[in-house]
């Protein structure tokens, strides 16, 4: 695979548990805004029904294509179900786990109620110099 991001064990994560990540210099207020639901998202990716390896070239290009447009909020669903042969979220462990390896991620948390909550990312991206 020539993909950035791992496939290999990652940490387990519960269904409904609060995603977090920020880089260290990311200023608060951004973060804050980011979890409260207040970075408006400019692109969603849907990632319910793809297996784990398609899942994984799914985001891959959908985070290239998000930095190529220069955006800087997008939404990833990637569900709270279990995986067929895991008894824990894949899809969304496996998600928590990509994000970080990302070099174009600044930040990204669970979203909001109305945007799927535990079940979805806002992924926060870099904007391209």
């Amino acid at each position: 695979p020539t993909g950035r991001t791992s496939d290999g064990r990652v940490e387990a994560v519960r269904p409904s548990e609060y995603l977090e990540f920020a880089l260290p210099d990311l200023p608060y207020r951004t973060l804050s805004q980011l979890k409260r639901g207040q970075t408006p998202w400019q692109a969603g990716l849907d990632l319910h029904g793809y297996t784990l390896e398609e899942a994984r070239t799914e985001l891959e290009s959908f985070l290239t294509d998000a930095a190529a447009q220069r955006l800087h909020c997008v939404l990833v669903v990637h569900g709270k179900a279990w995986g067929a042969t895991a008894d824990f979220p894949v899809l969304k462990s496996h998600t928590n786990a990509w994000l970080r390896e990302w070099p174009g991620v600044l930040a990204f948390c669970s979203a909001v109620d109305a945007d799927g909550g535990t079940g979805a990312l806002y992924v926060l991206l870099r904007r391209p110099r």
